[in-house]
């Protein structure tokens, strides 16, 4: 019963850009008191929080986001973005130990000529340092840092290690060593670099968001021999609304008055604009293209097809794909192996050969930086969000990432006899599907007594299942499952892949206004079965950024792991490599928002 209680609130959370501020969310506000769940998608910067009203209260949560070095606000809200400190002062501390670092090392070039050799050799106490440059160094060591400072004691306090305390800690190992130069270095690239993660962040939200602002703002509703333009969330449902030539259709509805060609790619996915006229049923976020239309609403603005599919490829990120979940489940282990390896380093050398100690603390700190998985755990979810937001603006609703993984995996496919007849072009679907691997292709019937094998010739289908009932068709589809490979079950507005009896479930949704209750696990926004094999082509494509991702990822920390345990790595070259490395699997990422359309020919 207490759990009926419960309420959820979604916040905004202003610097969660990485797995390492969710764990230090995680592991703080797990520790107030009445905060039952915690969910977080990094890709939006959206945290939700199921808590006891009772027990905490919405203040007390925003308190705890702020007391380890984040903001947040309510979902809802919209973002004001903060005071001026807030929304820039990260921003300013990072040029003022960029600038610092430049005139430090300037003055220690002038001072003793080493400058080159201060960076790359170590010689731990051995670097003349005049008091203008280390003074200078100080100013970008804690202009650099003064950031990350709440994150690396909440981090300590929970006991939860991350890149934050190792980059404290590692500071405090290089003024020990005297390494002030390497310091300051150290502590500016983290600044840019906590810089060049938000950014690239931001550019993805902003990039899933763009594909979907389309619709217009206001509507011309017409009252009589006039109109006027109003706000969307004025106008009731049962409007008359008036779209000229060139503008968004602001209202899914019905066409009253009017003829005019539309461009319906947004929903449907379809390359070539239809003619609507009166009776036709139109879209909200699709392009008026030729003629005036005027428009009865079916609906408010916050209930339309376009605002359904955005809510859902929000609500899809819930099911994580298993390349995700592995992600995650890699990186525990990952990092409290590499801390096992880097205190290794730093203390077996010296123990076994007489190796100098202080070289090896310092590449033992090498390694803890390396340690750092953010490029490898937000390879995954960039690619994963940008696949589906693409995919929904080609008409293919894919229902969470661990189904776009299945498509990936497809090698059998079974349809609906209905989809065939109403599909001119099945036997070049079929062949096109077969180009792809997929090794067996069946024609079934919607549990009524019919002949279908007349289907099956013509459209190069490999046999046809019939049944008298539903429970004999499922038999039939449940046979096909033993087939040595992953099957995806085609059926009309759902109602063929209700019982759950093939791996993937594909409904070809005719009817926009009943997509919110569907059940497939895959919903095409037209009956064309071309969608099909673009779903596999684009789920394929995926799953190969994900791989280059992870693979980069792993490869650029070995790398450097090799690299340290040679004694030829720096703190500095471990921090830009972590920089890289995050940079690169988001922009790689982002390519999977201009989906690419292959022919079935």
């Amino acid at each position: 019963m207490a759990s009926l209680t419960n309420k959820t609130a979604q916040y905004r959370v202003h610097g969660m850009d990485c797995a390492e501020e969710v764990s230090l969310l995680r592991a703080r506000l797990s520790r107030v008191a009445g905060v039952r769940d915690l969910r977080f998608d990094v890709i939006q910067a959206r945290m939700d929080v199921e808590y006891s009203p009772s027990a905490v209260q919405p203040e007390t949560i925003i308190q705890a986001v702020a007391s380890v070095g984040m903001r947040c606000e309510p979902w809802q809200a919209v973002s004001t973005g903060g005071s001026f400190w807030q929304r820039r002062g990260r921003t300013l501390l990072a040029w003022v130990s960029g600038l610092a670092l430049v005139g430090g090392m300037t003055v220690q070039a002038v001072h003793s000529g080493d400058l080159v050799r201060s960076l790359l050799a170590h010689e731990h106490g051995g670097h003349a340092e005049s008091l203008g440059g280390l003074a200078l160094f100080w100013i970008a060591m804690v202009a650099g840092s003064a950031a990350l400072l709440p994150k690396a004691w909440a981090s300590l306090r929970a006991l939860r290690p991350d890149l934050n305390l190792l980059i404290v800690l590692s500071l405090i190992g290089s003024g020990l060593l005297d390494e002030w130069t390497e310091a300051a270095t150290l502590s500016f690239l983290f600044a840019l670099a906590g810089q060049l993660e938000a950014w690239s962040m931001g550019r993805a939200r902003e990039a899933i968001t763009r594909l979907f602002a389309v619709t217009p703002a206001e509507a011309a509703v017409v009252h009589g021999d006039h109109e006027h333009r109003t706000s969307l969330e004025r106008v009731p449902a049962g409007s008359l609304v008036r779209v000229r030539a060139g503008e968004r259709i602001p209202f899914d509805g019905v066409v009253e008055r009017g003829v005019s060609q539309v461009n319906q790619a947004l929903i449907t996915g379809e390359s070539v604009a239809v003619e609507k006229t009166s009776g036709g049923r139109v879209y909200a976020g699709t392009m008026n293209e030729t003629g005036e239309l005027d428009i009865r609403t079916s609906g408010p603005a916050s209930d339309t097809t376009l605002a359904r599919i955005i809510r859902m490829v929000g609500d899809s990120q819930a099911r994580r794909a298993p390349s995700e979940q592995f992600v995650e489940r890699f990186a525990r282990y990952y990092t409290p192996a590499v801390f096992l390896l880097a205190f290794s380093v730093a203390v077996m050398p010296p123990l076994l050969r007489g190796g100098d100690w202080s070289h090896w603390f310092y590449q033992g700190m090498v390694i803890l930086l390396i340690s750092c998985p953010c490029a490898l755990v937000i390879s995954t979810p960039v690619s994963i969000v940008s696949a589906l937001a693409s995919a929904a603006r080609n008409g293919v609703l894919i229902k969470g990432g661990a189904f776009l993984e299945e498509a990936a995996r497809i090698r059998a496919v079974a349809v609906d006899a209905e989809c065939v007849e109403a599909h001119p072009n099945a036997g070049r679907v079929v062949a096109a599907l077969r180009r792809r691997g997929v090794e067996r292709t069946v024609l079934f019937t919607g549990g009524t007594a019919r002949v279908v094998r007349e289907f099956a010739g013509a459209a190069g289908f490999d046999e046809a299942l019939a049944g008298v009932s539903i429970a004999e068709r499922d038999s039939h589809v449940r046979g096909l499952m033993k087939w040595p490979g992953h099957v995806a079950l085609v059926g009309d507005a759902g109602r063929e892949v209700q019982t759950g009896a093939g791996s993937l479930g594909i409904s070809l949704g005719r009817r926009g206004a009943d997509l919110a209750r569907e059940s497939a696990d895959v919903v095409l926004m037209t009956s064309d079965l071309e969608r099909v094999v673009f779903l596999l082509d684009h789920a394929r494509r995926t799953l190969r950024v994900i791989k280059q991702n992870v693979g980069f990822a792993l490869g650029m920390k070995a790398l450097f792991l090799a690299a340290a345990m040679a004694g030829v790595a720096t703190l500095w070259m471990a921090v830009a490599a972590d920089m890289g490395a995050t940079l690169m699997v988001t922009l790689n990422g982002l390519r999977l928002l201009r989906a690419r359309e292959h022919p079935t020919e």
